[in-house]
């Protein structure tokens, strides 16, 4: 059965107009189109449109997703790259949660702070205040 790229982001929840910019940079080379230029996925295409949206949410470039495409179009002797490209991308996507965390922690701790203000009264983040020095103790309570 073939699909029509509505049908496609129905299927997939992804907007058919980044489907579209997709198709345009080329990373479905093998969707077909009939004689007056509709364009038709295959259910294995499918498959293919929910990985690349997988891939560019890991923030990988498209320019990456064609050569991972065109390498994986090669057949099995492109395995070991294509691999190689995938646990590349993986450590950086794991370098990005180590910053998120991080960053989750300082907002965890801010609101921790913003909750000792409010119930203080006191506002140990304004510059103006003169007790602005602040700390936290272990149950994330201004001290």
């Amino acid at each position: 059965m073939a699909y029509t790229i509505i049908e496609v982001e129905r299927a997939t929840n992804i907007p058919s107009r980044k489907i579209r910019f997709w198709l345009d940079k080329g990373l479905f080379p093998f969707v077909e189109r009939d004689e007056n230029g509709v364009r038709y996925f295959a259910k294995s295409d499918i498959v293919w449109v929910e990985w690349v949206d997988c891939l560019r949410s890991c923030s990988m470039s498209i320019d990456d997703i064609k050569h991972y495409i065109k390498l994986t179009m090669g057949g099995i002797e492109t395995a070991k790259e294509r691999k190689e490209l995938l646990e590349r991308h993986f450590d950086l996507l794991n370098k990005e949660l180590e910053i998120l965390h991080i960053a989750r922690k300082k907002m965890k701790m801010k609101i921790a702070l913003y909750n000792e203000m409010i119930k203080t009264g006191i506002d140990y983040l304004n510059p103006n205040n003169t007790t602005y020095q602040w700390s936290l103790d272990s149950k994330g309570r201004a001290k």
